[in-house]
This record gives C-alpha cells, sequence and structure tokens, in this order.
C-alpha cells in the first residue's frame, strides 16, 4: 500500500517489475521529500516564534534561537536519512560528525 500511495507505484505490474534497490531508491527519495517538507514547517515555526521567544532577564531579554539551524539542523535530518539507506554514506553535518 506504502508504494501505491507515496512512491509513485501507479499498478501491480509495475510494483512487481521493480527491484528490491529500486524500491529503496525510491524510498529513500520519499524520505528525503519529507525532510524538506519537515524542514519547511520546521521554517514557518521559526519564524513564527522568532518575534516571541526569548531568554534572560525581563529587562535585557535575548532570543532562544539565534539561527535556524538551531532550531532545525536539515543536514543532519538528511544525513541520518541517507546513512540508513547508503552503508559508506559519510556524514556532511558537524553535528553527525560528533555523534
Amino acid at each position: 500500500m506504502f508504494s501505491y500511495a507515496y512512491l509513485g507505484i501507479k499498478n501491480r505490474k509495475e510494483f512487481y517489475a521493480m527491484t528490491l534497490s529500486e524500491y529503496n531508491l525510491k524510498s529513500e527519495a520519499y524520505q528525503l521529500q519529507q525532510v524538506k517538507r519537515v524542514e519547511e514547517l520546521h521554517l514557518q515555526a521559526f519564524l513564527n516564534q522568532a518575534v516571541q521567544a526569548t531568554k534572560g532577564s525581563i529587562k535585557n531579554p535575548t532570543p532562544m534561537f539565534t539561527t535556524f539551524k538551531s532550531f532545525f539542523d536539515t543536514e543532519k535530518v538528511i544525513d541520518d536519512v541517507r546513512s540508513q539507506f547508503e552503508r559508506d554514506y559519510k556524514p556532511r553535518s558537524k553535528a553527525s560528525q560528533d555523534t
């Protein structure tokens, strides 16, 4: 059912003609698309709260998140997804390399 709904598979013949590696590649592509969608949602949330969220004293408030990356690290999430599908994948983000 996942294949039909999310991977663009239109019929059973197309599904059964696909190799396992093709299925995995389509699954990875779908998950990377979802990461971008979640990134867009986080960006919207970041912008919504950026004008409100502060820390520090009432007299000297400072923003809770100074950059979008401190709120949502897209590269780390992409590294996490790609490392699930590619055994020899080398993380690009510093946060992934640190963990």
